[in-house]
């Protein structure tokens, strides 16, 4: 029986030893993960992380004429408003309520309009569009009654065609308008590096080639919201000077043009 006792004894003291070796040597693997864990949290704040500079891509949508072109010959023997709209506005309109022509000077409507109730435009307002010149933006805002396609009753409706008169011939880049919108992407990339996309605004820029292709009366409209991207794009668009051939009328005459650059985010 004392034996039985003492062999339990030595037994047990042996498994306790033993656990208690298993336990010390996986609190020092505890210790060492955590002191792995610790020097790569301080190399980690010891070397930021490189943050990449971002530059706004979709930049310059358009170079030409401020609104839809139309020829200033056809606004001179324009009769009726089937001059401005197309074919598919024309066809919607049932019964005809007013037509409105109206001048556009920068962002805002003028005061300057005139007045029509039917498809032939008055004498006032012939008077009107014969006097307007080239670069001229205007619209025509036509008030009708059209049938609703998913009702077939006659419901309120209007358009507003934005226009802007053009030479015969417009003024051109020599090596043509997409190699300028790529100039003036390339060359703005640093005045964009961390542009935020939801803070740009649409922007425009006005300049005017001359009779010999020079470039004149250079002047932003909008801005973009970011000044740095606003008086680089003033500098590109004087840095093309004398790489224009200047516009013609009917005739064949050289004549001025104005011209927009439109950048930032798309808008009207």
């Amino acid at each position: 029986m004392k034996n039985k006792i003492l062999f339990f004894c030595i037994a047990l003291t042996i498994l306790s030893l033993t656990a208690f070796s298993f336990m010390k040597q996986k609190n020092q693997e505890t210790d060492q993960l955590k002191i792995v864990a610790n020097e790569n949290i301080a190399i980690k704040k010891q070397v930021p992380e490189k943050v990449e500079k971002k530059t706004f891509t979709d930049f310059i949508y358009d170079v030409g004429p401020r609104f839809r072109a139309i020829k200033k010959r056809d606004v001179d023997n324009a009769i009726s408003i089937a001059a401005f709209f197309d074919e598919k506005q024309l066809q919607s309109i049932v019964s005809l309520k007013s037509v409105n022509i109206i001048i556009i000077e920068g962002k805002k409507r003028t005061d300057t309009k005139t007045t029509g109730h039917s498809n032939r435009l008055t004498a006032a307002q012939l008077k009107l569009i014969q006097s307007f010149d080239y670069s001229t933006n205007f619209l025509i805002r036509a008030e009708y009654q059209q049938i609703n396609k998913e009702t077939g009753e006659l419901e309120d409706s209007y358009s507003t065609p934005h226009l802007t008169i053009i030479p015969e011939k417009q003024a051109e880049y020599i090596n043509g308008k997409d190699t300028l919108k790529k100039f003036l992407k390339e060359n703005s990339k640093k005045s964009r590096t961390n542009v935020d996309a939801e803070e740009l605004k649409p922007a425009k820029l006005y300049f005017t080639i001359t009779k010999n292709g020079s470039i004149e009366n250079v002047k932003l409209d909008r801005s973009s919201g970011y000044p740095l991207v606003d008086e680089k794009m003033i500098e590109l668009i004087n840095n093309t000077s004398g790489k224009w051939k200047p516009a013609e009328n009917y005739k064949g005459e050289k004549i001025e043009q104005e011209l927009v650059v439109s950048f930032g985010l798309m808008g009207c």
